[in-house]
């Protein structure tokens, strides 16, 4: 089940606007604005895939764009191993068992990307003509592969304003240094959410949601 699915499923609204970490070429686009989504902003990291979802966004009221690669501390320069499936396996993690389980997937090519945090990229937006936007953002949408809890780490200020968390997660090895599923749920937990679903594939893949406490009526 995709997001929408998953709050239909609890009777719950779904979001008014999406923050995406790791949009690609935009694939979830569609489904958002399907849905209602009426406002968003798609961080990607690589510069082809960006220019792609930019040329879009352009077309679209309320939707902006955004080069960057998002991590737990902005300023540091990572190796960023990328993906022969149109980047869409690219991570900040080195691969390992991905290279078994997904064999027809390469990493031939890295790059030097100098990271920045969930929290810069909405604080520059909100400062430079986007804050009619960010301020609609209510949903974090994650697909970094493997990488999201650094993500997530650098977006403490932007959590505040958060509904849902939507983000794949992965078990196993695919990508070395990953955490555990405990280590998001006692974070996220801190920050006021719950792991509402959790639906895994026979690649060790899953979609998983979780909601802010007090909108379950949770303390």
């Amino acid at each position: 089940m995709n997001i929408f699915e998953m709050l239909k499923s609890v009777q719950l609204d779904g979001p008014n606007g999406i923050l995406q970490v790791g949009a690609s070429f935009g694939q979830e686009l569609d489904m958002f604005l399907g849905n209602g989504v009426k406002a968003g902003v798609l961080i990607e990291p690589l510069h082809e895939p960006f220019k792609h979802i930019a040329s879009i966004c352009k077309q679209i009221p309320n939707f902006v764009a955004v080069n960057a690669l998002c991590s737990d501390v902005s300023g540091e320069k990572h190796k960023f191993h990328i993906a022969s499936n149109g980047g869409m396996s690219s991570s900040i993690l080195k691969p390992t068992g991905h290279l078994t389980e997904f064999d027809y997937v390469k990493f031939d090519q890295e790059a030097e990307v100098v990271s920045s945090t969930v929290d810069e990229v909405v604080r520059f937006l909100s400062s430079n003509g986007h804050a009619a936007i960010t301020s609609q953002m209510d949903t974090l949408y994650l697909d970094v592969q493997g990488a999201e809890y650094k993500v997530l780490l650098g977006a403490c200020r932007t959590l505040r304003s958060i509904r849902y968390i939507s983000m794949e997660f992965i078990r196993g090895d695919l990508y070395e240094g990953g955490e555990s599923l405990q280590t998001y749920c006692s974070f996220l937990e801190a920050q006021g959410f719950t792991l509402n679903n959790l639906n895994f594939n026979e690649h060790h893949h899953a979609d998983a949601l979780f909601i802010r406490k007090s909108i379950l009526s949770l303390r």
